[in-house]
Protein backbone atom coordinates (compact mmCIF):
# COMPACT_ATOMS: atom_id res chain seq x y z
CA UNK A 1 0.00 0.00 0.00
CA UNK A 2 1.05 3.59 -0.65
CA UNK A 3 2.29 5.80 2.23
CA UNK A 4 0.75 8.86 3.31
CA UNK A 5 3.43 10.86 1.68
CA UNK A 6 3.05 8.96 -1.33
CA UNK A 7 -0.17 9.13 -1.96
CA UNK A 8 0.19 13.14 -1.04
CA UNK A 9 2.76 13.44 -3.54
CA UNK A 10 0.69 11.32 -6.16
CA UNK A 11 -2.55 13.80 -5.60
CA UNK A 12 -0.70 16.98 -6.01
CA UNK A 13 0.93 15.13 -9.28
CA UNK A 14 -2.23 14.59 -10.50
CA UNK A 15 -3.77 17.73 -9.66
CA UNK A 16 -1.12 19.64 -11.43
CA UNK A 17 -1.62 17.95 -14.74
CA UNK A 18 -5.80 18.68 -14.55
CA UNK A 19 -5.13 22.27 -13.47
CA UNK A 20 -2.63 22.46 -16.35
CA UNK A 21 -4.45 20.59 -19.14
CA UNK A 22 -7.96 22.48 -18.11
CA UNK A 23 -5.92 25.74 -18.29
CA UNK A 24 -4.20 25.07 -21.76
CA UNK A 25 -7.69 23.99 -22.85
CA UNK A 26 -8.97 26.94 -22.51
CA UNK A 27 -6.04 29.02 -24.38
CA UNK A 28 -7.11 27.37 -27.54
CA UNK A 29 -8.90 30.84 -28.62
CA UNK A 30 -8.93 31.46 -32.79
CA UNK A 31 -7.59 34.89 -33.25
CA UNK A 32 -7.07 36.50 -36.77
CA UNK A 33 -3.95 36.31 -38.43
CA UNK A 34 -2.16 38.87 -40.21
CA UNK A 35 -0.95 36.63 -42.35
CA UNK A 36 -2.52 35.40 -45.57
CA UNK A 37 -1.52 31.73 -46.64
CA UNK A 38 -3.75 30.88 -49.34
CA UNK A 39 -1.76 31.70 -51.71
CA UNK A 40 2.40 30.96 -52.84
CA UNK A 41 2.76 27.82 -50.31
CA UNK A 42 1.18 24.59 -50.55
CA UNK A 43 -2.49 23.48 -48.61
CA UNK A 44 -2.33 23.78 -44.81
CA UNK A 45 -1.72 19.96 -43.64
CA UNK A 46 -1.25 19.10 -47.43
CA UNK A 47 2.07 17.20 -49.15
CA UNK A 48 3.33 19.63 -52.05
CA UNK A 49 1.74 18.67 -55.35
CA UNK A 50 2.53 20.03 -59.07
CA UNK A 51 0.84 23.14 -58.69
CA UNK A 52 3.55 24.32 -56.56
CA UNK A 53 6.34 22.81 -58.12
CA UNK A 54 5.35 24.68 -61.06
CA UNK A 55 5.79 28.36 -59.85
CA UNK A 56 8.06 30.25 -60.87
CA UNK A 57 9.57 31.03 -57.78
CA UNK A 58 9.84 27.01 -56.55
CA UNK A 59 11.56 26.53 -60.54
CA UNK A 60 14.00 28.88 -59.29
CA UNK A 61 15.06 27.00 -55.75
CA UNK A 62 15.04 23.94 -57.88
CA UNK A 63 17.81 24.85 -60.30
CA UNK A 64 19.77 26.05 -57.42
CA UNK A 65 20.04 22.57 -56.13
CA UNK A 66 22.99 20.74 -57.65
CA UNK A 67 20.97 17.46 -58.30
CA UNK A 68 24.30 15.35 -59.24
CA UNK A 69 25.03 15.24 -55.61
CA UNK A 70 21.77 13.74 -54.43
CA UNK A 71 22.04 10.57 -54.36
CA UNK A 72 19.91 8.26 -56.51
CA UNK A 73 18.16 6.45 -53.94
CA UNK A 74 14.62 4.65 -54.68
CA UNK A 75 11.46 6.49 -53.19
CA UNK A 76 10.51 4.31 -49.90
CA UNK A 77 7.16 2.84 -50.23
CA UNK A 78 4.43 2.84 -47.07
CA UNK A 79 2.94 0.08 -45.70
CA UNK A 80 0.11 0.21 -43.20
CA UNK A 81 0.92 3.65 -41.94
CA UNK A 82 4.87 2.98 -41.90
CA UNK A 83 7.87 2.92 -44.02
CA UNK A 84 8.25 -0.84 -45.69
CA UNK A 85 11.63 -2.20 -45.04
CA UNK A 86 11.11 -5.17 -46.70
CA UNK A 87 14.05 -6.26 -48.41
CA UNK A 88 16.65 -3.69 -48.01
CA UNK A 89 20.00 -4.87 -47.45
CA UNK A 90 21.65 -5.50 -44.07
CA UNK A 91 24.77 -3.01 -45.05
CA UNK A 92 22.43 0.16 -45.20
CA UNK A 93 24.42 1.71 -47.99
CA UNK A 94 21.94 4.20 -47.29
CA UNK A 95 22.26 5.39 -43.73
CA UNK A 96 18.40 4.70 -43.34
CA UNK A 97 17.38 5.84 -39.61
CA UNK A 98 14.28 4.42 -40.33
CA UNK A 99 15.95 1.07 -40.86
CA UNK A 100 19.61 1.29 -38.67
CA UNK A 101 18.98 4.32 -36.77
CA UNK A 102 22.01 5.56 -38.81
CA UNK A 103 23.29 8.78 -38.08
CA UNK A 104 26.74 9.13 -40.25
CA UNK A 105 26.67 9.18 -43.40
CA UNK A 106 30.11 8.95 -45.76
CA UNK A 107 31.36 12.50 -46.78
CA UNK A 108 30.51 14.66 -48.40
CA UNK A 109 27.35 14.50 -46.09
CA UNK A 110 27.25 15.49 -42.56
CA UNK A 111 26.19 13.75 -39.76
CA UNK A 112 23.37 14.06 -37.54
CA UNK A 113 23.13 15.29 -35.10
CA UNK A 114 22.03 12.90 -32.14
CA UNK A 115 24.06 14.26 -29.21
CA UNK A 116 25.26 16.45 -27.16
CA UNK A 117 29.06 16.75 -27.11
CA UNK A 118 29.49 18.06 -23.13
CA UNK A 119 29.45 15.43 -20.59
CA UNK A 120 26.25 14.97 -18.64
CA UNK A 121 24.31 17.69 -20.99
CA UNK A 122 21.16 16.92 -22.34
CA UNK A 123 19.99 18.87 -25.13
CA UNK A 124 15.83 19.80 -24.45
CA UNK A 125 13.93 19.49 -27.63
CA UNK A 126 10.06 19.96 -28.59
CA UNK A 127 8.64 18.88 -32.17
CA UNK A 128 5.16 19.40 -33.66
CA UNK A 129 4.75 22.85 -32.73
CA UNK A 130 3.42 25.69 -32.58
CA UNK A 131 0.10 24.73 -30.44
CA UNK A 132 -2.29 26.63 -29.76
CA UNK A 133 -2.58 25.51 -26.41
CA UNK A 134 1.69 25.93 -25.45
CA UNK A 135 1.05 29.06 -23.10
CA UNK A 136 1.12 27.58 -19.41
CA UNK A 137 4.01 25.62 -21.04
CA UNK A 138 6.12 28.08 -22.44
CA UNK A 139 5.08 30.59 -19.22
CA UNK A 140 6.71 27.62 -17.52
CA UNK A 141 10.24 27.45 -19.43
CA UNK A 142 10.33 31.42 -19.16
CA UNK A 143 10.25 31.20 -15.20
CA UNK A 144 12.52 28.47 -15.75
CA UNK A 145 15.12 30.13 -17.62
CA UNK A 146 14.61 27.32 -19.69
CA UNK A 147 15.67 27.85 -23.63
CA UNK A 148 15.23 24.81 -26.28
CA UNK A 149 15.18 24.02 -29.66
CA UNK A 150 11.46 24.16 -31.26
CA UNK A 151 10.84 22.18 -34.33
CA UNK A 152 8.64 23.88 -35.93
CA UNK A 153 6.25 22.28 -38.51
CA UNK A 154 5.26 24.66 -41.74
CA UNK A 155 1.64 24.26 -41.81
CA UNK A 156 1.29 24.96 -37.76
CA UNK A 157 3.48 28.35 -37.88
CA UNK A 158 1.01 29.50 -41.01
CA UNK A 159 -1.97 29.01 -38.68
CA UNK A 160 -0.49 30.06 -35.39
CA UNK A 161 1.82 32.48 -36.45
CA UNK A 162 1.04 34.30 -32.90
CA UNK A 163 2.48 30.98 -31.22
CA UNK A 164 5.61 31.23 -32.98
CA UNK A 165 6.55 34.12 -32.84
CA UNK A 166 6.12 33.75 -29.26
CA UNK A 167 9.29 30.65 -29.00
CA UNK A 168 11.30 32.81 -30.95
CA UNK A 169 10.63 36.15 -28.97
CA UNK A 170 11.48 33.89 -25.72
CA UNK A 171 14.53 32.85 -26.93
CA UNK A 172 13.84 29.46 -28.20
CA UNK A 173 15.94 27.98 -30.92
CA UNK A 174 13.71 27.56 -33.58
CA UNK A 175 14.32 24.97 -36.43
CA UNK A 176 12.14 23.03 -39.48
CA UNK A 177 9.78 20.10 -39.19
CA UNK A 178 8.88 19.95 -43.05
CA UNK A 179 5.56 21.80 -44.25
CA UNK A 180 2.84 19.12 -43.52
CA UNK A 181 5.17 15.54 -41.45
CA UNK A 182 5.59 13.15 -43.99
CA UNK A 183 7.44 10.18 -44.46
CA UNK A 184 10.42 12.06 -45.97
CA UNK A 185 12.50 9.23 -47.79
CA UNK A 186 8.64 8.07 -49.36
CA UNK A 187 8.80 11.76 -51.44
CA UNK A 188 10.11 12.36 -54.48
CA UNK A 189 13.04 15.22 -54.70
CA UNK A 190 10.51 17.37 -55.93
CA UNK A 191 7.98 16.33 -52.97
CA UNK A 192 11.32 16.62 -49.93
CA UNK A 193 12.41 19.73 -51.14
CA UNK A 194 9.32 21.51 -51.00
CA UNK A 195 8.67 20.39 -47.67
CA UNK A 196 11.57 22.21 -46.72
CA UNK A 197 11.32 25.05 -48.69
CA UNK A 198 8.32 25.99 -47.81
CA UNK A 199 8.35 25.35 -43.80
CA UNK A 200 11.31 27.31 -43.63
CA UNK A 201 9.86 29.98 -45.93
CA UNK A 202 6.91 30.61 -43.48
CA UNK A 203 9.03 30.51 -40.43
CA UNK A 204 10.86 33.29 -42.34
CA UNK A 205 7.86 35.40 -43.00
CA UNK A 206 6.40 34.90 -39.75
CA UNK A 207 9.51 35.28 -37.31
CA UNK A 208 11.80 36.85 -39.41
CA UNK A 209 14.49 34.18 -39.34
CA UNK A 210 15.73 31.52 -41.65
CA UNK A 211 16.59 28.20 -39.78
CA UNK A 212 19.55 26.38 -40.77
CA UNK A 213 18.80 23.02 -38.88
CA UNK A 214 15.55 20.06 -39.26
CA UNK A 215 14.44 17.10 -37.83
CA UNK A 216 12.74 14.83 -40.40
CA UNK A 217 9.35 13.59 -38.55
CA UNK A 218 9.38 10.42 -37.61
CA UNK A 219 12.97 10.31 -37.80
CA UNK A 220 12.95 8.86 -41.47
CA UNK A 221 16.05 10.34 -43.33
CA UNK A 222 18.74 8.55 -45.33
CA UNK A 223 21.29 9.94 -48.05
CA UNK A 224 18.87 11.16 -50.46
CA UNK A 225 16.72 13.56 -47.90
CA UNK A 226 20.24 14.74 -46.02
CA UNK A 227 21.86 15.70 -49.43
CA UNK A 228 18.91 18.07 -50.75
CA UNK A 229 18.81 19.57 -46.63
CA UNK A 230 22.47 19.97 -46.73
CA UNK A 231 22.04 21.95 -49.91
CA UNK A 232 19.85 24.29 -48.66
CA UNK A 233 22.47 24.57 -45.77
CA UNK A 234 20.04 22.61 -42.93
CA UNK A 235 21.86 20.53 -40.87
CA UNK A 236 19.65 17.46 -39.50
CA UNK A 237 19.21 16.88 -35.96
CA UNK A 238 18.08 13.53 -34.91
CA UNK A 239 17.74 12.37 -31.16
CA UNK A 240 19.35 9.64 -28.50
CA UNK A 241 16.64 9.64 -26.09
CA UNK A 242 12.92 9.31 -26.78
CA UNK A 243 10.32 10.10 -24.37
CA UNK A 244 7.32 8.57 -26.46
CA UNK A 245 4.82 10.57 -25.26
CA UNK A 246 3.43 11.42 -28.53
CA UNK A 247 1.92 7.98 -28.25
CA UNK A 248 0.28 8.77 -24.66
CA UNK A 249 -3.41 8.29 -23.74
CA UNK A 250 -5.67 9.44 -25.08
CA UNK A 251 -4.47 10.15 -28.59
CA UNK A 252 -2.17 7.45 -28.43
CA UNK A 253 -1.85 3.90 -26.93
CA UNK A 254 0.46 4.33 -23.60
CA UNK A 255 -1.01 4.48 -20.46
CA UNK A 256 0.68 8.06 -18.33
CA UNK A 257 2.19 5.42 -15.99
CA UNK A 258 4.33 3.97 -19.26
CA UNK A 259 5.40 7.14 -20.42
CA UNK A 260 6.29 8.06 -16.69
CA UNK A 261 8.57 4.63 -16.31
CA UNK A 262 10.46 5.89 -19.50
CA UNK A 263 10.89 9.74 -17.96
CA UNK A 264 12.49 8.03 -14.84
CA UNK A 265 14.94 5.81 -16.93
CA UNK A 266 15.82 8.86 -18.45
CA UNK A 267 16.38 10.39 -14.96
CA UNK A 268 18.20 7.34 -14.27
CA UNK A 269 20.79 7.57 -16.64
CA UNK A 270 21.25 11.14 -16.16
CA UNK A 271 22.23 10.02 -12.56
CA UNK A 272 24.00 6.89 -13.24
CA UNK A 273 27.04 7.95 -15.34
CA UNK A 274 25.44 7.13 -18.66
CA UNK A 275 26.35 10.17 -20.00
CA UNK A 276 30.13 11.11 -18.20
CA UNK A 277 31.63 10.91 -21.58
CA UNK A 278 29.21 12.89 -23.97
CA UNK A 279 25.38 14.00 -23.46
CA UNK A 280 22.07 12.97 -24.73
CA UNK A 281 19.45 15.00 -26.58
CA UNK A 282 16.20 13.94 -25.79
CA UNK A 283 12.75 13.80 -28.21
CA UNK A 284 9.49 15.25 -26.32
CA UNK A 285 6.65 17.18 -28.36
CA UNK A 286 4.74 20.46 -28.32
CA UNK A 287 2.16 17.90 -29.52
CA UNK A 288 -0.98 18.38 -26.85
CA UNK A 289 -1.81 19.17 -23.56
CA UNK A 290 -0.73 16.12 -22.53
CA UNK A 291 2.25 16.25 -23.76
CA UNK A 292 3.31 19.36 -22.84
CA UNK A 293 2.13 18.37 -19.12
CA UNK A 294 4.08 15.65 -18.77
CA UNK A 295 7.11 18.23 -19.81
CA UNK A 296 6.23 20.57 -17.35
CA UNK A 297 5.84 17.71 -14.90
CA UNK A 298 9.48 16.00 -15.53
CA UNK A 299 11.35 18.64 -16.05
CA UNK A 300 12.83 19.31 -12.70
CA UNK A 301 13.69 15.97 -12.05
CA UNK A 302 15.45 16.14 -15.29
CA UNK A 303 16.92 19.18 -14.79
CA UNK A 304 18.16 17.70 -11.16
CA UNK A 305 19.91 14.40 -12.76
CA UNK A 306 21.51 16.75 -15.79
CA UNK A 307 24.36 19.02 -15.41
CA UNK A 308 22.82 21.03 -17.85
CA UNK A 309 20.43 21.56 -20.41
CA UNK A 310 20.62 23.53 -23.23
CA UNK A 311 19.04 23.82 -26.87
CA UNK A 312 21.10 22.57 -29.75
CA UNK A 313 22.52 25.50 -30.89
CA UNK A 314 24.22 26.19 -27.37
CA UNK A 315 24.55 22.08 -27.21
CA UNK A 316 26.69 22.25 -30.95
CA UNK A 317 28.08 25.99 -30.09
CA UNK A 318 26.56 27.31 -33.07
CA UNK A 319 26.05 30.98 -32.48
CA UNK A 320 24.68 31.77 -35.72
CA UNK A 321 22.39 29.32 -35.86
CA UNK A 322 20.22 31.59 -38.58
CA UNK A 323 21.00 32.56 -42.36
CA UNK A 324 20.41 36.00 -40.92
CA UNK A 325 23.64 37.62 -39.75
CA UNK A 326 22.42 40.09 -37.27
CA UNK A 327 21.51 37.47 -34.82
CA UNK A 328 23.76 35.70 -32.37
CA UNK A 329 22.63 32.68 -29.87
CA UNK A 330 24.32 31.98 -26.63
CA UNK A 331 27.61 29.51 -27.24
CA UNK A 332 27.09 26.58 -24.47
CA UNK A 333 29.83 28.22 -22.18
CA UNK A 334 27.76 31.40 -22.02
CA UNK A 335 24.51 29.10 -21.55
CA UNK A 336 25.96 27.02 -18.80
CA UNK A 337 27.46 30.71 -17.22
CA UNK A 338 23.75 31.90 -17.20
CA UNK A 339 22.35 28.95 -15.67
CA UNK A 340 25.55 27.61 -12.95
CA UNK A 341 25.15 31.53 -11.69
CA UNK A 342 21.53 31.34 -11.07
CA UNK A 343 20.78 35.12 -11.82
CA UNK A 344 19.09 36.70 -14.75
CA UNK A 345 20.42 35.60 -18.24
CA UNK A 346 22.57 38.77 -18.95
CA UNK A 347 20.97 37.79 -22.83
CA UNK A 348 17.97 39.23 -22.40
CA UNK A 349 14.78 38.59 -24.83
CA UNK A 350 15.70 41.77 -26.43
CA UNK A 351 19.32 40.32 -27.34
CA UNK A 352 17.56 37.07 -28.54
CA UNK A 353 15.61 39.14 -31.18
CA UNK A 354 17.73 39.66 -34.75
CA UNK A 355 16.98 43.90 -35.66
CA UNK A 356 13.61 44.42 -37.55
CA UNK A 357 11.68 41.74 -36.30
CA UNK A 358 8.27 43.36 -34.79
CA UNK A 359 6.72 42.25 -31.61
CA UNK A 360 3.60 41.98 -33.33
CA UNK A 361 3.89 39.83 -36.63
CA UNK A 362 7.17 39.53 -38.54
CA UNK A 363 8.73 41.62 -41.14
CA UNK A 364 7.61 41.04 -44.74
CA UNK A 365 9.41 39.05 -47.21
CA UNK A 366 8.95 38.69 -51.02
CA UNK A 367 9.56 34.93 -53.00
CA UNK A 368 12.15 37.46 -54.34
CA UNK A 369 14.43 37.88 -51.42
CA UNK A 370 13.55 34.29 -49.90
CA UNK A 371 14.69 33.08 -53.29
CA UNK A 372 17.60 34.91 -53.53
CA UNK A 373 19.01 33.87 -49.93
CA UNK A 374 18.40 29.72 -50.88
CA UNK A 375 20.14 30.42 -53.60
CA UNK A 376 23.65 31.52 -51.49
CA UNK A 377 23.11 29.24 -49.08
CA UNK A 378 26.30 27.15 -50.11
CA UNK A 379 28.35 30.05 -49.32
CA UNK A 380 27.41 30.35 -45.19
CA UNK A 381 29.19 28.57 -42.60
CA UNK A 382 27.87 25.32 -42.33
CA UNK A 383 27.71 23.20 -38.87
Amino acid sequence: MLGFQSIILVTISLLITLITNVTAQQECVSYTSPFDFSSGYPKIWEKPTSKDFNTKEFKQINSSINWSKVPKIATRKMVNGNVDTTGYPDSDPDCWWSYSTCTTPKPPLQHDVSFCPEPGTLGLTYDDGPNCAHTVFYDFLKQNNQKATMFFIGSNVATLPNEAQRAFIDGHHICVHTWSHQYMTTLTNEEALAELYYARKAIKRVIGITPRCWRPPYGDVDNRIRAIAQQLNMRTIIWNLDTNDWDMEPDGTEQPAQIDAIFQSLVNMGQNGTFADSGAIVLEHELSNGTMSKAIEWYPKLKSAFKHIVPIASCMNVTRPYIESNFTYPSFAEYIGTRNNNTTDPKSTESYRPTGTPQAHGPKSTPTSIAKSITSYNNLISW
